[in-house]
């Protein structure tokens, strides 16, 4: 039954990232992002638009000349299998050359991107996109890691979709890891 796989292998992804996690240096989110790297989208969103907007955030922000390249990696990824992992959250992810640090890009659509392909088949109302150097796949594991531990019961999620403003979002998420 491919469901079941695939449930089982996005399972032992976070049992991984969850252990990498706790046998190494605390991964903070918010020390991975900055307010320029958020987006506010009001109104019902489609996934291919609000990751073509991260991108460019995303690239801008970086200072590397590869938007094409950080574009085909997210997209690709995304090809394989929706990183949409449920409870209203999507993890976009790919690794690039021209960066020494990992950075996240977070997109807050308080009305949802219904076509994210989620396995909760619910809408999609947080993006984080997470774009880390190439061949550091650790880097990714625990961002993931950490995303899903901070998330985990939702409340956090509520703030930032109710924040109203990126400054107020990133401020949320700062106060939660401390």
């Amino acid at each position: 039954m491919p469901g079941k796989d695939l449930k089982n292998n996005i399972l032992m992804g976070y049992i991984m990232a969850n252990q990498i996690q706790e046998n190494s240096s605390v991964c903070k989110i918010s020390d991975l992002m900055n307010v320029s790297r958020i987006l506010l989208l009001k109104g019902k969103q489609k996934k291919d638009d609000v990751l073509k907007n991260l991108v460019r955030l995303s690239a801008g922000e970086e200072g590397f000349s590869g938007e094409d390249d950080l574009l085909w990696g997210i997209m690709h990824r995304e090809e394989l299998m929706s990183t949409g992992i449920g409870k209203n959250i999507a993890t976009p992810h790919t690794s690039v050359n021209g960066i020494e640090n990992p950075f996240i890009a977070l997109a807050v659509c308080p009305d949802g991107i219904m076509d994210y392909q989620s396995p909760d088949m619910l809408p999609v109302k947080l993006v984080f996109m997470i774009i880390t150097p190439k061949d550091n796949a650790i880097n990714q594991l625990k961002i993931l890691a950490a995303i899903g531990n901070l998330f985990y019961d939702g409340r956090l999620k509520a703030a930032c979709l109710a924040s109203g403003d990126p400054e107020r979002c990133f401020a949320i998420i700062q106060r939660a890891e401390q």
